[in-house]
């Protein structure tokens, strides 16, 4: 008999954490499908404004007119085939930055959402809220990766009325130390112009 009751909660335990894995994949696979439409909802953006008579850039080409980061000292603007995307790059430390349209109604929703997603990420040393004007912004940041040749990143998530920013800072495990005062400046230089 009790044989069979630590077999059922074995079981049960076993269950719990095959729902655990289960919920963080889900997530996962939420915020990969979100970074997606991002990235679609800024090509079709494009698409959208070239075939209008009135060529409009799109928001990245005209980035200034509603947010700045300082870019770090080194770090070059690379050239990207996809619209919505701004890459720069310094050895091998890496900023990729995108904008894409928000297709649900702005609010405490999906922030809490992505932060609530974030906390339970194993693999993020920290979730921190950053008082950003305008919107809401997220910054995660990866624990040290077990090979220092795998990549680490921290990333700046911000959430206006109309859009969504996403900016990931990214180098080598056995580099990222050498990074952090660049992106840490990159970071608190991001403001929403009004």
């Amino acid at each position: 008999m009790r044989q069979a009751a630590r077999r059922g909660t074995g079981l049960n335990q076993l269950l719990t954490e095959e729902a655990r894995v289960k919920c963080n994949d889900l997530l996962r696979a939420w915020i990969v499908c979100l970074a997606v439409m991002l990235v679609y909802s800024s090509a079709s953006a494009q698409r959208t404004s070239e075939d209008s008579e009135e060529h409009e850039q799109t928001a990245v080409q005209q980035a200034d007119r509603f947010f700045d980061m300082k870019i770090p000292q080194g770090f070059t603007a690379e050239a990207v085939d996809e619209p919505g995307i701004l890459k720069w790059k310094k050895d091998s430390g890496e900023i990729y930055l995108v904008v894409g349209d928000l297709f649900t109604p702005p609010g405490d929703t999906l922030f809490k959402a992505l932060r609530e997603a974030a906390e339970k990420d194993k693999k993020l040393e920290e979730v921190r809220s950053l008082q950003i004007k305008g919107g809401k912004a997220l910054l995660c940041k990866e624990k040290i990766p077990e090979d220092p040749g795998r990549l680490r990143a921290w990333r700046l998530l911000i959430i206006t009325k109309k859009k969504m920013i996403s900016v990931d800072f990214s180098a080598p495990g056995k580099d990222f130390d050498s990074f952090i005062p660049a992106f840490e400046g990159a970071v608190n230089s991001f403001k929403l112009k009004s």
